[in-house]
């Protein structure tokens, strides 16, 4: 797809504007889930794939102590991924909330296919859905795994089973998902991912993007110079 569309530029040009974006804490939260959600992944694909594909690269006894330590470290931080989307969903449903507009941004492509954005607000169509599918899906992937994880609770064989194949597609549901998070967050959007790595980003960027919430933001005299971005994140 990036081959094809190629990256999707600040059509107007970086600026020396930035707007605050997130919050300490927010971005904290953000990359808390994201390293629990990635060693689960990579742990949970190694259990799942890896007798296949990793014993003719590495061999048995190799690829047995791989699974094993993938096995622990699944089923030790496991849990923690529960408890991060609840910090999540918590503190960013709010604007969350389905309105005017996101009905229109889905139906135009969001911007991706073609060269015209459509307005959105602090979050698009786009990523409310992704944040929705998070916490129901997500939701579903950790309850799951939490009832193989401690087969103690009185659960029966049948819904051991059950939470089995629904740990299996929604995990699997979710890292494609993630994957395609990653990539416009990367390399598929300039700008995206100041705002998780500064705290801020570039008003241009948020003009084209979420242009109602830098709106607001600009009426309200948020409006900042890349110098105080940088000294007020300490840099």
């Amino acid at each position: 797809f990036y081959l094809i569309r190629g990256r999707v530029p600040i059509h107007a040009g970086p600026s020396d504007k930035r707007l605050p974006r997130y919050t300490v804490y927010e971005r904290m939260i953000h990359w808390f889930i994201a390293a629990i959600f990635l060693f689960l992944a990579l742990t949970g694909l190694t259990m799942l794939l890896g007798r296949s594909l990793l014993i003719p690269l590495i061999g048995a006894e190799a690829f047995s102590l791989l699974a094993s330590a993938s096995k622990e470290g699944h089923n030790l931080f496991g849990p923690l991924f529960l408890l991060a989307l609840a910090l999540i969903f918590f503190r960013f449903v709010r604007r969350n909330i389905y309105q005017r507009g996101d009905l229109t941004w889905l139906l135009r492509g969001g911007g991706l296919i073609g060269s015209r954005h459509v307005p959105s607000n602090f979050f698009n169509m786009g990523e409310k859905s992704m944040f929705w599918m998070l916490v129901l899906v997500g939701g579903v992937t950790a309850v799951s795994g939490v009832i193989l994880v401690f087969p103690v609770l009185g659960q029966g064989r049948e819904i051991m089973a059950l939470s089995h194949v629904a740990h299996a597609i929604t995990a699997l549901t979710m890292i494609l998902v993630i994957i395609g998070h990653i990539y416009i967050g990367s390399v598929g959007m300039e700008g995206a991912i100041e705002g998780m790595t500064t705290g801020y980003c570039d008003l241009n960027w948020a003009r084209e993007h979420h242009d109602w919430w830098a709106e607001r933001c600009e009426n309200n005299g948020e409006v900042i110079t890349v110098e105080e971005a940088f000294e007020a994140e300490g840099f």
